[in-house]
């Protein structure tokens, strides 16, 4: 965070662009999507990009280095819907650490690779999203009392996402795309204790 800062006194750092956008360029199917270690898995999972980091690593990793090359900064890790929330839609609940973990360890490769040709300083954002649910809003019509998430489950799914992201090695942490906001507070405070409970200085 040092380095940011530093480099933020003097000019504006430029963050990559979207991922999902980039990954429609592959025309991935099913298959692709399962990879070898998730081949004989029952659930459908194409359209999962977040599983990628895990089944086809070396397109994510091929996607941040486009965007080094282009003049990304800060390139942000693929894992926008990598918490057990999102995942469960496809019972993938039990990997979210892994997603996590390798998404920050592909990023961190790719920046690895760019600065063998150019020494500029890149660093690696741990991208949090916000989840499939809404903790302010009923998703019944029928029923504005009603709510298919608590906060308390919402923290701890940001807990865990952010557990990967810091142990995979990222350099900062983004909330990004929050539709609501008890969503986003569950974010802010998982962050700030987790960063609290390892004694660790990063930002939002």
């Amino acid at each position: 965070m040092e380095d940011i800062r530093k480099i933020l006194e003097n000019r504006i750092l430029i963050l990559d662009g979207a991922m999902g956008t980039m990954i429609q360029d592959y025309k991935l199917d099913e298959n692709d999507y399962r990879g070898k270690q998730f081949s004989e898995y029952t659930s459908s999972l194409k359209g999962n990009n977040d599983l990628l980091s895990l089944t086809q690593p070396k397109i994510i990793e091929e996607i941040h280095y486009k965007y080094l090359e282009s003049g990304a900064d800060i390139i942000e890790t693929n894992t926008f819907n990598a918490n057990s929330i999102s995942q469960s839609d496809y019972n993938l609940e039990d990997y979210v650490f892994e997603m996590n973990f390798q998404s920050a360890q592909i990023a961190k490769n790719a920046v690895k690779r760019f600065n063998k040709n150019d020494r500029s300083k890149k660093f690696v954002c741990g991208s949090i999203g916000p989840t499939n649910r809404t903790a302010s809003l009923s998703p019944k019509v029928e029923d504005l009392s009603f709510r298919n998430i608590t906060f308390d489950e919402l923290y701890q799914s940001y807990y865990e996402q952010i557990d990967g992201l810091v142990k995979g090695g990222v350099d900062l942490l983004m909330i990004e795309t929050i539709f609501d906001t008890l969503n986003c507070k569950a974010a802010i405070i998982a962050i700030n204790n987790y960063l609290t409970d390892h004694s660790l200085d990063f930002r939002l």
